[in-house]
């Protein structure tokens, strides 16, 4: 007869085995539900530390220069000559040539016919007899190389002015390239056996025939011009230090007058010459200006004629009203060729900003814990910590500002008083320095975290 407690454990043993089973994968999902948890906090203390992408730059010392266009009027102490009767010239000194009382300067004549033609001529005889006697037919190589270059900053600006079609840009650049190849040929001894007295004869032999009027001449010493402009009377040379801005803008808007048949040319008597410009609040650079201007300083101009010639303009004048300021330049440069235009428009740095240059996204602000004000800094990487500095700003430009130099802030806290030196110094936080290693993009950025 079988054994009932056999029969009782073969129904009982399959239902035991099933739970130790199931316990074991309970305890197996624990344990991985445990070490993913380890495994999560871990990367999660490690992603506190470690930024990703970490941009650094370090702190450059720069001097930024804030330029401006300005459109300036000349007013010169000019007066037109005249010879009655006259309408064809014939000029022994150069165009700008400084001479003396009774020096002779040309002869005056008379044309049935248009002279234009002619007497554009001439003038080329003129200035070229001119440099002959200036050079003696010779020239350093520097000269040679700067004529060169100033022909071939012409014939690149003639080129840019073909392509826009602008005619008259043109004819003036070709102009100023076959003078300054003229120029070239004498200093260079290229012009052969051309002589003062050859070219003069080749001049006069154009005027043979022609009805003399009169020897050119002056009663006071200065610099003779070929041509007047008609605006010699309009742009008063006293009027440049008296001048209200209404009536300054009254002589833009006048127009030249009609110069008379007789006309020789002009002389200018003295050194001294002003600039004037009226600068509408509208215009951005009245607040670029107001930055550093003041009456006396003096500023490098560079003009927009072909040579990019420079002149040194120092503030006489700044007279505001209601609608912007009038500014007025006094300058004694007169460079040999310059074309004294009554308007131009020249360049010049308005200021000069000395400091820390900073990408903008660099800049954060952050709540001081000491004072609970907001202070402006960057996050510099210092070792492998990162790290607040202040910073001062100067100026705020399009994608950087400029910052004090540490050495400029420290000058500023040393003229406070001690009371005031530690209200600025309360919130706890040192100054950027020079070569300090700017954060300019990472992620998670706060001060202490530990890189690495």
């Amino acid at each position: 007869m079988a054994n009932p407690y056999n029969a009782i454990r073969r129904l009982t043993s399959p239902r035991k085995r099933p739970r130790k089973g199931r316990a074991k994968a309970l305890l197996s999902a624990g344990f991985i539900v445990l070490m993913l948890g380890i495994i999560g906090f871990a990367v999660y203390q490690v992603a506190r530390h470690v930024t990703v992408s970490l941009n650094t730059l370090r702190t450059q010392e720069i001097i930024d220069k804030s330029y401006v266009s300005l459109e300036l009027y000349i007013f010169r102490d000019e007066q037109p000559l005249y010879v009655e009767g006259s309408n064809l010239y014939l000029y022994d000194v150069g165009d700008g040539e400084r001479v003396g009382v009774g020096q002779s300067m040309g002869t005056a004549y008379y044309g049935e016919t248009d002279t234009t033609e002619l007497q554009t001529l001439l003038n080329g005889y003129g200035e070229r007899m001119a440099l002959l006697s200036e050079l003696g037919g010779t020239g350093t190589p520097a000269d040679a190389r700067d004529t060169a270059a100033a022909v071939d900053r012409d014939y690149l600006g003639l080129l840019e002015a073909a392509g826009r079609g602008d005619l008259s840009a043109v004819a003036g650049y070709s102009d100023s390239m076959l003078d300054g190849l003229g120029r070239y040929d004498v200093i260079t001894g290229a012009a052969g056996s051309q002589s003062v007295a050859t070219l003069r004869a080749e001049r006069d032999a154009l005027v043979s025939g022609l009805a003399e009027i009169s020897p050119l001449s002056t009663d006071k010493s200065g610099y003779f011009y070929y041509k007047c402009d008609g605006y010699e009377t309009v742009f008063d040379y006293a009027s440049a230090m008296t001048m209200t801005p209404a009536e300054f803008r009254d002589m833009t808007a006048m127009q030249a007058y009609g110069i008379p048949e007789g006309v020789v040319g002009k002389m200018v008597y003295s050194t001294v010459w002003y600039a004037a410009t009226y600068i509408p609040l509208s215009d951005g650079a009245v607040e670029v200006f107001q930055q550093g201007i003041s009456k006396g300083t003096t500023y490098t101009m560079r003009c927009g004629d072909s040579a990019g010639t420079e002149l040194h303009m120092t503030i006489e004048r700044l007279v505001p009203d209601e609608g912007g300021v009038l500014l007025v330049f006094s300058s004694q440069d007169m460079p040999r060729g310059f074309d004294f235009s009554r308007r131009m428009t020249v360049e010049t740095v308005a200021y000069e900003t000395g400091g820390y240059r900073i990408p903008v996204e660099a800049v954060v602000t952050l709540t001081s814990g000491k004072t609970g004000e907001s202070v402006t800094g960057v996050y510099v990487l210092a070792g492998n910590v990162v790290e607040f500095r202040k910073i001062s700003i100067y100026v705020r430009r399009d994608g950087y500002i400029i910052a004090q130099t540490y050495e400029d802030v420290q000058a500023y806290l040393d003229s406070l008083t001690e009371e005031e030196r530690e209200e600025r110094t309360a919130d706890g936080w040192g100054y950027l320095r020079l070569n300090d290693n700017i954060i300019t993009g990472g992620n998670e950025l706060y001060e202490g975290k530990v890189i690495g």
